[in-house]
């Protein structure tokens, strides 16, 4: 292996020399060094962690072989969370980081630490082409975009269709009474209805959400964060509550699933443990065999049926993940021509790796058809998927994400959920988003 190195310098010196590969050496002596530091929620397992290394990969072999990234990894959003508040609490912000929508980053944004992604999507020609409902979803409630889809993602219900069938269920349930309905025939039969983690906070509060958000998007949650309207008097938001409430109390979650990591509730769910997870379009690919041979199916959200004034707004939860954002401070010139190429190969990239980008573009014809099918239901969506807590102030949004889990062991009801949540929005969310 040594020798086969050396002999391989040797012929590119010697290539060099007689002109026929000129610049073998010479770029990476004209091209700036730089390593940039990445802190990210996703592991090597993402496709997300797997198209930012692919694209860097890119630039160092187009552009600058002297580029580097030094990844910080830490997949429980949580922790991660806690961590990225000490970065900023520090003044250590890394040059390229993850962060949800909401008060922290609007913060930061005033403070002027973040870079402007609409100047970068201008200079890169491709204002036009970032989707609407991903822009939607993570621009500052002023409009301005400070953080950067970090793709387009779909959120549905996929089920096994042979426990459904065993069970004497012969359609997916069109309303969450329906649903419920599901639940219990899927119980009676020995099933586990229903795959969720209690250690992934976002995974019980995307279920819980569900009645509200599809029937109203979040348009009272500009005054409930502040205190200016009480949670517990939303008829959508009691609604969820109970839900999840509902699916919990009933025995409808597996076995200690408070203790369970969501990379785990999915291989149980892909092996056939769970007969429904409520999951996102990153795990297609994982999915196409047995769709394609009519073992798995999905369905779109439900319709909330508890007042036949409720009009559906969305049948599928359109969200990007937990953006980028760019450290201001440390922008430099090199940095900005590598954000450039890397917004100008996103889109292709994303679709190397089965995986709708934020920006406008239909599958290639040679992607699976759980892929084409779904992205037909994707486009069809006029409201982006949002948050409860993230649109918190942060003492309420960390004492969402540590009560829900309660909520869904049934460790407290849905009367005392509401009411913690509303006692802190009154005191810190009015505080915190005072003008």
């Amino acid at each position: 292996m040594m020798l086969r190195k050396r002999l391989g310098v040797l012929l590119c010196m010697a290539l060099i020399g007689t002109g026929i590969l000129a610049g073998c050496g010479a770029k990476e002596d004209e091209e700036p060094k730089k390593v940039i530091r990445v802190y990210s929620n996703r592991t090597e397992s993402h496709v997300a962690y797997q198209i930012l290394q692919d694209i860097i990969q890119q630039y160092q072999k187009e552009v600058n072989p002297n580029f580097s990234a030094e990844f910080e990894t830490e997949p429980n959003l949580d922790q991660y969370k806690n961590k990225l508040k000490l970065y900023i609490g520090g003044d250590e912000l890394p040059d390229l980081f993850q962060i949800d929508r909401g008060p922290i980053a609007e913060e930061l944004t005033k403070q002027n630490k973040l870079v402007n992604m609409d100047e970068q999507l201008e200079k890169a020609g491709l204002t036009d082409s970032l989707n609407a409902g991903c822009r939607g979803y993570v621009e500052n409630d002023d409009g301005s975009l400070y953080i950067m889809p970090e793709a387009r993602y779909g959120n549905t219900f996929f089920y096994w269709k042979d426990q459904f069938a065993a069970a004497g269920i012969q359609e997916t349930p069109k309303t969450f009474t329906e649903f419920l309905a599901v639940c219990e025939k899927l119980k009676e039969n020995g099933a586990i209805p229903l795959g969720v983690t209690g250690k992934a906070s976002w995974n019980l509060l995307h279920v819980m959400y569900l009645p509200s958000w599809s029937v109203t998007g979040n348009d009272w949650l500009q005054q409930a964060k502040k205190g200016e309207i009480r949670f517990a008097d939303q008829d959508v938001v009691q609604d969820s509550v109970n839900f999840l409430y509902k699916l919990g109390e009933s025995g409808y979650f597996p076995a200690g699933f408070g203790n369970i990591e969501y990379t785990d509730i999915m291989n149980g769910f892909l092996s056939g443990q769970y007969a429904m997870a409520w999951s996102q379009s990153v795990y297609l690919s994982q999915f196409s065999e047995a769709y394609d041979e009519g073992k798995l199916g999905f369905f779109t959200i439900p319709v909330n049926d508890n007042k036949p004034e409720y009009v559906q707004k969305g049948t599928m939860a359109i969200h990007t993940g937990i953006s980028w954002a760019l450290n201001k401070e440390t922008f430099d010139e090199e940095m900005e021509r590598f954000y450039q190429f890397l917004l100008k190969h996103y889109a292709e990239t994303c679709y190397k790796y089965d995986t709708f980008p934020q920006f406008d573009l239909d599958p290639p014809e040679d992607k699976p058809q759980i892929m084409q099918d779904y992205y037909e239901i994707m486009k069809q969506q006029t409201i982006s998927w949002s948050n409860w807590d993230d649109n918190c102030d942060p003492i309420t949004c960390q004492l969402m994400d540590d009560l829900v889990k309660q909520l869904a062991q049934g460790m407290l009801t849905p009367e005392e959920f509401l009411s913690q949540i509303d006692e802190s929005a009154a005191v810190n969310g009015a505080e915190y988003f005072k003008q």
